[in-house]
């Protein structure tokens, strides 16, 4: 197990390099000056010549990016916004967190209800409730998150005024704002877990170790509860893992039509503002979070699939026995 995990960690070392070298080339081909935004169309030749010598822009593409990684991975500074001057870790602390619970809400809010309804459909295999299990899959993927957040914003925060429509709160109060952003972020993830349930449960109802145990006269809720669901569950442990990086990218919509001020808001206005340090910086730490929790995913997918606990013990004993032999 613990070379598993290892080998997992130092895949991530390539992962989140190849992320930054990509996001700090597309901050360096795409079309504006941040000069110009800084100071303005107004501002002179002159002025927007030594603006672009102070960012460092006159610098060669790759002497750039050298200086960039040396920068964030060897000294570990992020640097400060070009507009604000606010070092960003210090806008990173306060505003990860926000997008953090945002999209930890909205993953277990996804699975929570997808997981039940999958199961239902499966165990009720062409009946009306594997039907209506469909449809509302189909009508969740289909539907728009920003359009579902701006209908339950116009039912819940302006016509019967039970939510708060913007804006962040404090302590457990606050939690009541992270309802609407949630439930509008939810709707593709909770499809998605549905279908995906119904699929794997339908694989393992129709196993001969399912069918011996209803022959031996296990009771059903057993049969489902202690052996279907268990073996099910492999596959959507995986499909965690994809749907909060969905939820993390949808997020990034979802504070700006909430504003919340998290790192949505934080990167989405700093690219208008060609503040290359702030999308650089802010994309780097979604990338770490969202490879720490496919580790956590991953460890969990071997911690219940006997199959992958097996391989690396199998190839420990080949290494040791080897070792043996040569002594």
């Amino acid at each position: 197990m613990g070379r598993y995990i290892l080998k997992r960690l130092l895949w991530m070392i390539p992962i989140i390099l190849g992320v930054t070298v990509l996001v700090f080339t597309m901050m360096t081909i795409c079309p504006g000056d941040p000069a110009t935004t800084i100071l303005g169309s107004l501002a002179t030749e002159e002025a927007l010549a030594a603006k672009r010598v102070e960012l460092g822009l006159d610098q060669p593409y790759f002497k750039r990016l050298v200086q960039y990684l040396i920068d964030v991975y060897i000294r570990f500074d992020l640097g400060a916004s070009w507009i604000s001057k606010i070092p960003i870790i210090s806008e990173i602390k306060v505003r990860l967190p926000r997008t953090m619970i945002l999209s930890l809400f909205t993953t277990m809010l996804s699975f929570g209800i997808g997981i039940p309804l999958g199961i239902s459909a499966a165990t009720k295999q062409g009946r009306w409730q594997d039907h209506l299990t469909m449809v509302v899959a189909m009508v969740g993927c289909s539907m728009p998150n920003f359009w579902l957040a701006m209908m339950l914003v116009l039912l819940f925060a302006v016509k019967l005024k039970w939510l708060p429509a913007l804006g962040i709160g404090t302590g457990i109060a606050g939690l009541k704002y992270y309802i609407l952003p949630a439930v509008s972020n939810f709707a593709t993830g909770m499809a998605i877990a549905a279908r995906q349930t119904r699929s794997s449960m339908l694989d393992v109802i129709r196993s001969d170790y399912i069918t011996t145990a209803r022959a031996k006269g296990v009771p059903e809720k057993s049969v489902i509860r202690r052996h279907a669901l268990k073996n099910a569950l492999i596959p959507i442990i995986t499909l965690v893992g994809t749907t909060f990086g969905n939820m993390l990218g949808g997020a990034l919509i979802i504070e700006t039509i909430f504003s919340i001020p998290g790192m949505g808001t934080y990167i989405i206005g700093a690219v208008g503002n060609r503040d290359y340090p702030v999308v650089q910086a802010g994309t780097i730490f979604l990338a770490i979070v969202f490879s720490v929790f496919m580790l956590l995913v991953d460890i969990a997918y071997a911690a219940v699939d006997p199959r992958i606990k097996a391989q690396y013990a199998a190839k420990g004993g080949a290494k040791k026995k080897a070792k043996e032999a040569k002594a």
